[in-house]
């Protein structure tokens, strides 16, 4: 799927039966699952890696790094948003895997609000804003945080030892 970049869209999809948006202008694309390769000693969110045209990209599983309770089963509607993070040293892609893509909305900047320091199932840091689409509260993930390299890398050194 290949989508146009405007910075008031937003991509909506389900973790866990949970729904929550993320900006178009960090996605570069929408693959639906392929094989995965799993590596050695890696943390629980890092599934492993995929090839895509190519490219060898480690995937993380969201709702793994979300911590959320129930992990659904990878069936035909699970998808891969790849996301193109940029490094000092060079630009790199990461995917999310999401138990399945909604659609993308236009969501204003009046139509946002700061996320709530309590009453969220994940992290504060997680989230950039809160959006209210048809009446319904969305999560507006903040990929950097979502996709922290740092992170990740401090979680694998930690599990090694």
């Amino acid at each position: 799927m290949h989508i146009v970049k405007n910075d008031n869209q937003f991509l909506t999809f389900y973790v866990s039966d949970e729904i929550y948006a993320l900006s178009v202008l960090n996605i570069k694309e929408i693959i639906e699952y392929s094989k995965v390769t799993k590596v050695p000693l890696m943390d629980s969110c890092i599934s492993g890696i995929t090839n895509i045209r190519g490219s060898v990209i480690p995937l993380i599983n969201l709702a793994e790094r979300m911590h959320h309770e129930k992990n659904k089963e990878i069936n035909k509607r699970t998808s891969i948003i790849v996301i193109e993070k940029e490094d000092p040293i060079k630009n790199f892609q990461v995917g999310l895997i999401v138990d399945e893509v909604n659609k993308v909305y236009e969501i204003l900047n009046q139509e946002q609000e700061d996320a709530p320091t309590f009453g969220s199932k994940i992290r504060k840091e997680y989230i950039e804003h809160i959006a209210k689409i048809n009446g319904t509260f969305i999560p507006i993930l903040n990929s950097d945080h979502i996709v922290n390299i740092e992170e990740l890398s401090q979680i694998i050194e930690r599990d090694e030892i």
